[in-house]
């Protein structure tokens, strides 16, 4: 049994909802993997060990082809086109259609919801330009990472999730690095 609404969102956009009574569940046994690693594939591996690959040397690539005297907002902007172009070659690859794509999206919709993120991504750009420039690689890096800290901390009094005690450990580790390349904790 289904019974449609029309309901109008807060952005002013009409929505047709539907709700429908769901058949009833079979009694199939499903089954589920007690490992997380035993899911990683050789694929999953390859991608990973290939982001590895690409943080430990953009560090080294960037400081030694950016001199200190290049204009940052140049850098910044050709690093926002190249990031579109890989975009709309994704869309475009997919197969979904751009009519799909863009349906329902407007200016004053695209700023309301884009402006504040994307002037967050534009210091951040501009502030690991400077630190390309001013650090090693390992000290970089390290110290980059550690927004994982603060990513977990949100989403625990944000949003109530309590990491597990491997995802602790990894962060203890991870603070004590940042800790230990500051000089706060000498290794004496």
């Amino acid at each position: 049994m289904s019974k449609s609404n029309h309901t109008q969102t807060s952005n002013g956009i009409h929505a047709k909802t539907s709700t429908t009574t769901p058949p009833p569940q079979s009694k199939q046994p499903t089954t589920t993997s007690t490992s997380p690693s035993s899911s990683l594939s050789p694929k999953a591996l390859l991608f990973m060990a290939l982001l590895a690959l690409q943080f430990g040397i953009q560090p080294i690539v960037t400081k030694k082809f950016t001199s200190g005297k290049v204009i940052k907002s140049t850098v910044i902007f050709m690093q926002e086109v190249v990031k579109l172009v890989i975009a709309f070659g994704g869309i475009t690859l997919s197969g979904v259609s751009w009519g799909e794509v863009l349906k329902g999206w407007t200016i004053t919709s695209w700023l309301r919801l884009s402006l504040l993120p994307a002037t967050i991504y534009l210091i951040q750009n501009m502030c690991s330009l400077l630190a390309y420039q001013n650090l090693d690689a390992i000290t970089y890096n390290v110290l980059n990472q550690t927004k994982t800290l603060s990513a977990a901390l949100c989403c625990y009094l944000l949003l109530g999730k309590k990491q597990s005690s491997m995802q602790m450990l990894a962060l203890i580790l991870l603070l004590v690095a940042a800790l230990v390349m500051e000089g706060v904790l000498p290794l004496d």
